[in-house]
């Protein structure tokens, strides 16, 4: 990998980084930041936790001078990545005198519009709250000659291919674009056709396989928090996100960690941003487990997680993938558990088969027998769906039609 000081990077920056410990880049960022420095356009397939914020930050805050007006417009599917990749910026422009806003539902819109007001070059947030901010007329677009779209499957995938057009149409015409996806759906190539032609194609996910062990154990439903403790007994997980798929799974889960001793925190829709952001920094700052729905699937960037336990499996197979990429990270390994309901034995294959990942059985005493009626047959036989239930709020409150998936 080259060292940052060999890309002829501004002093300022290059101090920054240092002080960050950033002396080398990742993969990623080696492929990526001369092409930004050279001012192309990048459409980039890396998966979670391969250094793409710095891949996009690092050039542009080089590039970016000091005018007061907003040039480089970041945009992320959630609030939690949002406010990361701020603090990320911050780290790295602070002796820039480059400034910064955040804008993301939630939080005030009069805070976030004095931010506004004071033109800063670079503007992060969600695409809800960012057209609302637009529509307002606090914001405006017309000065933005960088756009990034970091998780752009994620963003798309929750509804929002409309706002992130509106929002795109709205910056100058010769706009770069750097778009940054984990994988390339339809919606990604289609917005990629619309507005990229000439963006450079860069593949960092390629022949990287992450080294993650995948297993699972057989529960009857009230016995898992039983076997879930056992497993945490067993095998001694230093750091974990433990995946429930309801609110109210993710809240007694975590409270009965905590009253058996364990250092646990929770995380999902019912609680407000400033109790998630809280729980967020106790888990980085030394909390054991992190108790959460799927809103903390994708876009945290915490690279010390040693395992994920998936409570509930998902309930979509991509939703699987997503999980467990919150573990290796940067080339370590990680071990992804799952405990599974004797009927959802069907379940486990179909991920096997979707992802192409090996899922072996725990040797541990006591588990359910397993079954092979699928639950969806008996279901049908019912005249019973499992479908997804329609959400016509996003997780920034702009409302759109898309999905609830905490």
């Amino acid at each position: 990998m080259s060292k940052f000081e060999e890309l002829g990077l501004k002093k300022e920056l290059l101090d920054s980084l240092n002080r960050m410990n950033f002396i080398e880049t990742t993969e990623i960022q080696e492929m990526t930041i001369p092409a930004v420095l050279q001012g192309r356009s990048v459409l980039v397939k890396s998966k979670t936790g391969s250094g793409k914020t710095g891949a996009y930050l690092i050039p542009l805050i080089n590039m970016t001078e000091k005018r007061k007006k907003t040039q480089n417009l970041i945009l992320v599917p959630t609030r939690e990545l949002a406010i990361q990749v701020f603090d990320v910026f911050k780290k790295m422009s602070n002796r820039t005198g480059l400034k910064g806003a955040l804008v993301y539902g939630g939080a005030s819109i009069n805070r976030q519009a004095e931010e506004l007001r004071m033109n800063p070059e670079f503007v992060i947030g969600t695409p809800g709250r960012i057209k609302d901010m637009t529509e307002r007329g606090y914001l405006k677009l017309s000065n933005v000659t960088t756009v990034v779209l970091d998780e752009a499957d994620q963003m798309l995938d929750m509804g929002f291919y409309d706002d992130v057009t509106d929002i795109i149409e709205m910056t100058d015409p010769k706009r770069k674009m750097l778009l940054f996806s984990a994988t390339m759906t339809p919606d990604v190539k289609g917005l990629a056709s619309e507005f990229m032609e000439d963006a450079e194609n860069i593949n960092a996910s390629e022949d990287e396989v992450p080294d993650i062990k995948h297993d699972y154990i057989v529960s009857e439903h009230k016995d898992k928090v039983d076997f879930l403790v056992k497993y945490i007994e067993d095998y001694n997980p230093e750091k974990a996100i433990i995946f429930s798929n309801t609110r109210s799974g993710a809240t007694f889960v975590s409270d009965r960690l905590r009253k058996m001793g364990y250092r646990s925190v929770q995380i999902h829709g019912d609680l407000t941003q400033r109790q998630r952001e809280e729980s967020i920094k106790r888990f980085r700052g030394g909390e054991r487990f992190l108790v959460a729905t799927d809103v903390a699937a994708r876009g945290m960037d915490i690279p010390a997680i040693t395992h994920i336990i998936n409570y509930d499996l998902p309930r979509e197979d991509k939703t699987y993938i997503h999980r467990v990429g919150r573990t290796a990270r940067f080339g370590k390994a990680g071990t992804a558990m799952s405990i599974i309901l004797p009927d959802e034995k069907f379940v486990l294959n179909r991920i096997r088969k979707t992802t192409g990942v090996i899922i072996e059985k725990l040797p541990m005493e006591g588990q359910a027998q397993e079954r092979r009626e699928e639950r969806g047959s008996r279901d049908r036989q019912r005249g019973r769906t499992y479908a997804r239930r329609p959400n016509f709020s996003s997780r920034d409150g702009h409302k759109r039609r898309s999905y609830r998936r905490d």
